[in-house]
């Protein structure tokens, strides 16, 4: 016996489905089969239908995201109509919805959470005034109430409990805050739980500004775009930290690969360092890419050098034009002034050498202070996220930070000037912090060539 929703017409330029089934909150198409079930919802935020066929009892088998309504439910019918088990879903699913876990999954894991804080006599609620469980990629975020006479630092000293409960791994860590009147607590996802964000899909729903030099990074708990603006006054200049295995070189090969798919070789150049030889090198590729990449102090001060020279050839080309920026001077004078961006691998390798330090910090702390008008910008990255490698004066040049998990909470405060990043959950889940704020992302994969 097969059920199925009836859908109302839609106006197929702007798709608004009729509210059919509660799934998630969302507009939904239901299909329910002998054995498989399939259902599709609308998100507004990425203009696609979100489908998912699956087992009662044993959760998702095969999903996919198609653009109209009719292709949508064409596809439930099928899978619920099917004989054999639908395919299964690779080991890392593509899911943009952000529901993988599904309602249910999510009430369990915050029935846990709330369970294990009793246990030690934590005494919390469900936040009410807000959705008390929000799902991303790699974590998922909780929103608790403390009973009354339950201090929030209670909370605090009972996450070793949470994460025993949980299932949590020893590198798996719990971060908590007090936000808006509730206990904000930010839990890891387990392996099998995670789900990828993908960069061909989140530069296909990027949204690219004509006169700024932007790149998509990943996606926040809710889906949103998470990028970073060059030209922005607040973020001409970024460093990027990370351990092994955070996922800092796929977070950078993103923004670059981002930057290249938004500008023509003849509006963006890119100016790379590279120690190890083999970190950027797939970008080496690229059209975009000037000469040959750099691999010691010796290549990093003929580039800033070069940079510092060409920085002040445009601000004397602005003078002349009675201009403030690169982009107010292109369209003026109808030039073809590129952006370019400088990026410094392994900042700590590049260092090591005192004397070397003593060349280079001069070079990069003049580009960081006065290049973001003339549409120069540095992107500075290290593993070796310490005081001795990036000094005080560094760090206040670069204002955009983006770290990726690292391993203490000192490593995290040399890049975002706070704690946070030794809680990450690794494998490109990452904190930006501009002057907008702190934000918590998980970073985009480009899988294919450059």
């Amino acid at each position: 016996m097969k059920y199925s929703t009836a859908l109302s017409p839609s106006d197929e330029a702007t798709p608004a489905p009729t509210l059919l089934a509660n799934w998630m909150d969302g507009y939904a198409i239901v299909e329910v089969g002998d054995r498989w079930w399939a259902r599709a919802r609308w998100r507004d935020t990425h203009k696609l239908w979100f489908c998912e066929s699956y087992e009662p009892g044993r959760g998702p088998v095969n999903a996919e995201h198609l653009h109209s309504e009719q292709d949508a439910r064409a596809w439930c019918e099928e899978q619920a109509g099917t004989e054999a088990p639908p395919q299964p879903l690779p080991s890392h699913p593509e899911v943009l919805d952000g529901s993988h876990l599904g309602r249910h999954g999510l009430k369990k894991k915050l029935g846990k959470l709330i369970a294990a804080l009793a246990e030690y006599s934590v005494t919390v609620h469900r936040d009410h005034s807000r959705k008390p469980i929000v799902e991303g990629p790699g974590f998922y975020v909780c929103r608790v109430v403390p009973a009354k006479g339950v201090k929030p630092g209670a909370i605090e000293k009972a996450k070793d409990a949470v994460k025993l409960r949980l299932g949590l791994e020893a590198d798996q860590n719990i971060r908590a805050y007090v936000d808006r009147g509730a206990v904000v607590l930010e839990i890891p996802k387990l392996d099998h739980e995670r789900y990828i964000v993908d960069a061909e899909r989140l530069w296909a729903r990027t949204d690219w500004p004509a006169d700024e030099l932007y790149a998509p990074i990943g996606e926040d708990v809710t889906g949103d775009i998470v990028g970073l603006s060059f030209s922005s006054a607040s973020s001409p200049h970024l460093l990027l930290g990370g351990t092994t295995g955070s996922g800092k070189s796929v977070a950078l090969e993103t923004i670059l690969l981002g930057l290249a798919r938004s500008r023509e070789p003849s509006e963006l150049t890119l100016r790379l360092v590279d120690p190890k030889g083999t970190e950027l090198v797939a970008l080496e590729a690229l059209s975009h890419v000037a000469g040959r990449s750099g691999i010691d102090a010796y290549d990093t001060k003929q580039i800033l050098e070069t940079a510092i020279a060409e920085m002040q050839d445009r601000y004397r080309l602005f003078r002349s034009a009675r201009v403030r920026s690169l982009s107010e001077y292109n369209r003026r004078t109808r030039a073809s002034l590129p952006w370019e961006v400088i990026v410094l691998d392994e900042y700590a390798d590049l260092t090591a050498d005192h004397e070397d330090r003593k060349a280079l910090e001069p070079l990069v702390q003049r580009l960081a202070q006065k290049a973001r008008a003339a549409g120069i910008h540095l992107i500075v990255c290290t593993q070796k996220p310490s005081a001795k490698v990036l000094s005080t004066t560094i760090r206040s040049n670069l204002p955009a930070q983006l770290a990726l998990r690292v391993k203490t909470w000192q490593d995290s405060q040399v890049i975002l000037d706070c704690n946070g990043a030794e809680a990450l959950a690794g494998k490109g889940d990452a904190l930006l912090n501009t002057a907008a704020g702190l934000v918590r992302l998980q970073c985009a994969i480009h899988r294919g060539g450059a």
